[in-house]
C-alpha cells in the first residue's frame, strides 16, 4: 500500500483484494485524476484505489506533480523527551527541503538545527518515509519527506520565527499524544514508526 496524504486526508492504493472500512471511499484508478485534484475530497476524507500494481498506479498518479523532496527527524533527549515545534496551530516535527546536493540525512540534521536551534545531534536510525501532496498557488506539488531518529545532549532550542515556529519544545510521551490530537496523520504515523521501531530496539 502506498499512502499520500492531502493535509488532513488520504489517497491510497491498494491491492484488489483489500477490504475497505468504513469511512473510506472506493474509487478507480481513472477516477482519480488530474482535473478532479481540486475536488478529490469534497465528500470523503479518505479514499483508497484497489490496483494490481500499486507501485505502477503511484508512478502514473504522480507524474502528475511536480516533485519535491524534505527530510527531518525525531529527536530525543537523555529523559527519553521527543522535541516537537509549533506552527501555524499544530504541532509538528522538524523538517524542510532538501538543498541541491545535499543527501537526505545531512538535510534533517540542518534543517532541525535550524527550525529548533538544537545541535549536537547523532544519528540512531532511518525511520519511514512520507508522501504529503498540497497545491502552491495553482501548482500541485508531491512532497517526500525521508524521516530518521537522532539523539542530542544539547537542549537548548530557539523557535526559527521567519519559518512562522512559534515553539520548540520537549516533550514527554503524554504530552506527545495530547499534542499528536492537533498536528498532521503524517506526523501522527512518523511517531508510530518511531515508537515501533523504540520498542524493537530495546528488545
Amino acid at each position: 500500500m502506498i499512502t499520500i496524504y492531502f493535509t488532513d486526508n488520504s489517497l491510497t492504493f491498494v491491492p484488489e483484494d483489500y477490504t475497505p472500512s468504513a469511512g473510506e471511499t472506493v474509487l478507480t484508478e481513472s477516477e482519480v485524476t488530474s482535473a478532479n485534484l481540486d475536488n478529490l475530497f469534497e465528500n470523503c476524507n479518505t479514499i483508497v484505489v484497489p490496483t494490481a500494481d500499486c507501485k505502477g498506479a503511484y508512478s502514473r498518479f504522480a507524474a502528475r506533480f511536480a516533485f519535491v523532496e524534505a527530510a527531518g527527524g525525531v529527536v530525543t533527549d537523555e529523559l527519553d523527551r521527543v522535541l516537537m515545534i509549533f506552527r501555524r496551530n499544530r504541532w509538528d516535527l522538524p523538517k524542510g527541503h532538501i538543498d541541491s546536493g545535499e543527501d537526505a540525512l545531512s538535510a534533517a540534521k540542518r534543517e532541525i538545527e535550524e527550525e529548533t536551534g538544537v545541535s549536537g545531534l547523532k544519528f540512531v536510525s532511518e525511520l519511514n518515509n512520507t508522501l504529503h501532496a498540497y497545491n502552491v498557488y495553482g501548482r500541485w506539488e508531491l512532497k517526500r519527506t525521508y524521516w530518521f531518529a537522532f539523539t542530542t545532549i544539547q537542549t537548548a532550542t530557539t523557535a526559527q520565527s521567519e519559518e512562522d515556529i512559534e515553539a520548540a519544545v520537549w516533550c514527554s510521551d503524554d504530552e506527545i499524544d495530547s499534542n499528536l490530537e492537533k498536528s498532521y496523520p503524517t506526523i501522527i504515523e512518523v511517531m508510530y514508526e518511531y515508537r515501533r521501531t523504540s520498542k524493537n530496539t530495546m528488545g
